[in-house]
């Protein structure tokens, strides 16, 4: 015989204690371990990349324990390791929403996801899926274990393909004045 558990609504979650290691996705918890300190280490050297390079009276640079609203029914949110905002968009975000609300529902610039042998974040078909949702125009998946970039765009409804490499200099579509060396990241990674 199944269990059958009920899943968690928007209402719900208000009322529920911070997790900074936890998604709901389609109303279900999921717990993801804590980032190791290698991990941690790549995503404070692509902030460091990105704050140094952003004009933060435009953009604003948030890290891991933040979450992203996917879709309140069923409830999904994300917590990326980066995501980028035009500080105009979290200003309308903020007066627009509801009481209480601990999720950011703006669409980010550029979210970032570090991928982990752990799979932490679960299939990377589905945390893809969710950001083309939102319709996030770019999404960068960082796995430095190969080490290996990758970048996705927002087209037609869908995130597709839109660049894998090794090594170089990338610039985010939409932050034009952004530059991120890879050989640096995966250097942080290594320390």
């Amino acid at each position: 015989m199944g269990t059958t558990s009920k899943l968690i609504t928007y209402e719900d979650s208000l009322t529920m204690p911070e997790n900074r290691f936890e998604e709901i996705v389609q109303g279900e918890s999921r717990v993801m371990p804590p980032p190791n300190q290698k991990h941690a280490g790549l995503i404070a050297k692509l902030l460091t990349f990105l704050v140094r390079q952003l004009d933060d009276n435009e953009y604003q640079v948030l890290s891991q324990g933040t979450g992203l609203g996917i879709e309140r029914v069923p409830l999904t949110y994300r917590v990326p390791d980066v995501m980028v905002f035009r500080t105009e968009a979290r200003r309308r975000d903020r007066a627009e929403a509801r009481q209480k609300d601990p999720y950011i529902w703006a669409v980010p610039e550029l979210v970032v996801e570090r991928l982990s042998p752990s799979g932490r974040k679960g299939l990377i078909q589905e945390l893809l899926a969710d950001y083309a949702r939102i319709a996030a125009p770019e999404v960068w998946l960082l796995d430095p274990a190969r080490p290996q970039f990758t970048s996705f765009r927002y087209e037609s409804g869908s995130l597709k393909l839109w660049l894998t490499t090794e090594t170089g200099q990338v610039t985010p579509l939409l932050l034009p004045n952004a530059t991120v060396d890879l050989a640096e990241l995966w250097e942080a990674y290594a320390l």
